[in-house]
């Protein structure tokens, strides 16, 4: 049924919704499922498709039954995912209706999901899947004697023969086509008159493309169908484009360009006072639900507030004399607590106090016996070289002795028992110096140069670390030159600044 004006739009769906209260009202599932897909239909001519969809979801969630009207509703599904082009779902749909329909039995839904099986592939440009389902379609609806079935079927597949270019093929299934629409809608035999038009002018017949197309425009102008009156206008004005009678094809051209914004206008005048009805309607049923939870809340209401007033007072009673027992709580713990973080306080003091001091006893300790030994080797190294120099002068028996003195002597010198103590030391107050310098260094550091790396780090000067190792100033500066390239050093950087931050 053709819904034509804003006044049929609005009374149609009036009496939609009120058929729909009434059925729901009553508790009639099978009324309810069936106006919900008169709903569907009507929103769906009226292109608000997720208004028709919503509805066909609702007739599937009252119907479960496998029966022609399911396939229906699969294939209104079907039809409404192409127009919208997902054709994934369009597939989905279709196929469930052929499976539906193979399961009952049901001959005419399995004819319609083959025909829209192949507009999907078509769509997708699979001509040859497309013709495939077309074909099965077309005998399935040649076994009905369905003329519209077979008028429609027919001009799909002249629609794919024409996409393929096959001129020919395409204006034999047209032809075909056209001679069922004679008793189907007035919108599929101008459709198919219009396509007749069209492979005419595609294949240079201009003559019986116009007279193709000036029929199809009588016939929608006859039935105020704006969209093929559109498409007609849209087709003549190629056809003298190509004949090249330019002013002509620019009047049709101009005629359809009005066309167009006349149904625009329409189609959207249409939509909006749809959509303004289904609002007024949807709006009263808000307001419906609205009054039933209004006189639901008003019964409890009272009760409540008695409830929540009694309930306010104890729990005021109850929290006045719980604060007050807390905040006494609360003042004894705090007080504890101040006792508690003082004293804490105090033995961390003394703690760090102690511990200062005995760091400081410990690097002053370390610094003096760095210093011991240095004075000691100095001492030593100085009376190895006098008796050296003695035993040339005395006697055989004083040069033994003396030459045993120096070696013993030499032998103290030589003893790592003293570096061990001071590594000893140095490790209790750098407990993880040597860790990070090892770790640092780019190549592995022998134990003069760990020691080396002890003395500079305990800030000591060339010349006070040449004593301690009995070296040179001199050797002192090699050693450090060599000590830089093993450690992550620029040229800029200080040895000693480094070690330091370790």
């Amino acid at each position: 049924m053709a819904i034509n004006t804003t006044n049929e739009i609005d009374t149609k769906l009036y009496d939609l919704k009120k058929e729909l209260e009434l059925a729901k009202t009553s508790s009639n599932t099978s009324k309810t499922a069936q106006v919900h897909v008169k709903l569907g239909d009507f929103f769906s001519r009226l292109e608000l498709y997720s208004e028709a969809i919503k509805n066909y979801q609702a007739y599937l969630d009252i119907h479960k039954t496998k029966d022609s009207g399911l396939v229906y509703i699969q294939n209104a599904l079907s039809t409404i995912n192409l127009d919208l082009k997902k054709y994934s779902e369009a597939n989905k749909y279709a196929q469930n209706s052929l499976t539906i329909s193979e399961d009952i039995n049901y001959s005419r839904g399995k004819a319609k999901a083959n025909a829209l099986l192949g507009s999907v592939a078509e769509k997708q440009g699979n001509y040859e899947k497309a013709l495939e389902f077309q074909k099965l379609s077309l005998s399935i609806f040649n076994v009905l004697n369905d003329s519209t079935g077979l008028a429609s079927t027919n001009e799909n597949i002249g629609s794919i023969y024409e996409d393929l270019e096959q001129y020919d093929l395409a204006y034999q299934y047209f032809k075909t086509a056209n001679t069922y629409a004679k008793n189907s809608e007035t919108d599929l035999q101008i459709n198919i008159i219009n396509n007749l038009g069209d492979v005419n002018r595609k294949t240079g017949n201009y003559s019986k493309a116009l007279g193709y197309t000036e029929q199809a425009l009588m016939l929608a102008q006859k039935t105020n169908n704006e969209s093929q009156i559109e498409s007609a206008l849209k087709d003549l004005a190629r056809t003298y484009a190509d004949l090249g009678d330019y002013e002509k094809a620019y009047s049709y051209l101009n005629n359809q360009s009005i066309v167009n914004e006349q149904e625009l206008r329409q189609n959207n005048a249409e939509i909006v006072s749809a959509m303004q009805v289904l609002y007024e309607v949807k709006e009263k049923e808000a307001e419906v639900k609205l009054l039933n939870k209004q006189n639901q809340i008003n019964k409890v209401r009272q009760y409540i507030i008695l409830t929540i007033t009694g309930a306010i007072i104890l729990a005021l009673i109850v929290g006045l004399l719980y604060w007050k027992k807390r905040r006494k709580h609360e003042k004894h713990i705090l007080e504890y607590q101040q006792q508690l973080l003082q004293a804490d306080l105090d033995k961390k003091t003394a703690e760090e106090q102690a511990l200062k001091r005995e760091i400081d006893i410990k690097v002053s300790s370390l610094t003096n016996y760095s210093l011991h030994i240095a004075h000691k080797n100095k001492m030593l190294s100085d009376v190895s070289k006098t008796l050296t120099k003695l035993k040339g002068r005395n006697s055989e028996l004083v040069k033994t002795k003396l030459q045993e003195l120096a070696s013993e002597i030499e032998a103290d010198l030589n003893n790592n028992n003293e570096w061990t103590e001071l590594m000893g030391y140095f490790g209790q107050i750098h407990p993880v110096f040597f860790k990070i310098l090892k770790q640092s260094a780019l190549e592995k550091l022998s134990s003069s140069e760990m020691r080396l790396c002890l003395l500079l780090r305990l800030n000591l000067s060339s010349k006070e670390i040449a004593e301690i190792l009995r070296i040179t100033s001199d050797s002192v500066r090699i050693a450090r030159y060599r000590l830089r390239k093993k450690l992550p050093l620029d040229s800029k950087d200080d040895l000693q600044a480094y070690l330091l931050n370790l």
